[in-house]
């Protein structure tokens, strides 16, 4: 019978996990709780993987002999970055996730939740990438730091000019998000001409007609990679 393999991704919002076995997926769970934990460990003594970004005590409490992603963990691909110690887990089981789906082209790694972060990864290298609030935060930052402003719903369908100070924050934000997403992808097409794109946001995000990349939706690729990177040390 084929080993187990457990990964869990705990993330900002709330916390993922799946079983695999022989690469192929069991199950998927979120969100992910400590009675569940506990009931897939008597169930199939899996090998654990955890990416953490976030918090989630009561499972954490559960966790202490299990292994964590860091800088120090065996990969298949290479890291270029100032500070490998501050690196968000999670953006590094995405890089690898991207690997596993084509390894001979660039990857730019997308994810917008909490925060939005875009994410290169080529010759088979992450090379970084960068970090922003994500929609709700955007929203919820104007209403906190201003006298005036209401806090106001996502609407993608609200064109600019915006005709009420709620389309304009609407615009702000939802458009604002896609125009930042679109540029990045354009700059990076004029470096790299095999860029293909990943995308593992928990919300939707939209692309303009002028990005015309293969796109990837893998809202697991997180544990993807976990799942792949426990098969890689295993081998070793």
């Amino acid at each position: 019978m084929d080993t187990v393999n457990l990964c869990i991704d705990i993330g900002n919002t709330t916390t993922k996990a799946a079983l695999y076995s022989g690469g192929e997926e069991m199950a998927y769970i979120k969100p992910f709780t400590a009675e569940l934990f506990k009931e897939w460990v008597s169930m199939h003594s899996p090998r654990v993987l955890v990416s953490k970004t976030g918090s989630n005590p009561e499972l954490e409490d559960l966790l202490q002999d299990s292994d964590y992603l860091d800088h120090n963990t065996a990969l298949p691909i290479q890291i270029d970055y100032k500070t490998p110690d501050t690196l968000g887990r999670d953006r590094i089981a995405a890089a690898v996730g991207a690997y596993v789906l084509q390894k001979d082209v660039s990857w730019l790694i997308l994810d917008l939740g909490t925060c939005l972060t875009i994410d290169l990864l080529a010759d088979n290298t992450f090379r970084g990438g960068l970090i922003s609030p994500g929609v709700q935060m955007r929203f919820r930052a104007m209403d906190e730091f201003t006298a005036g402003l209401p806090l106001v719903n996502l609407d993608y369908n609200v064109a600019f000019p915006g005709k009420s100070t709620k389309e304009s924050m609407q615009i702000g934000v939802c458009q604002g998000v896609t125009y930042e997403i679109n540029g990045y992808v354009s700059q990076m097409n004029t470096v790299h001409e095999d860029l293909q794109i990943v995308d593992c946001s928990s919300e939707n995000i939209h692309f303009g007609k002028e990005v015309k990349n293969k796109i990837f939706a893998r809202q697991k690729l997180v544990l993807e990679g976990l799942n792949y990177i426990i098969q890689y040390n295993a081998k070793k």
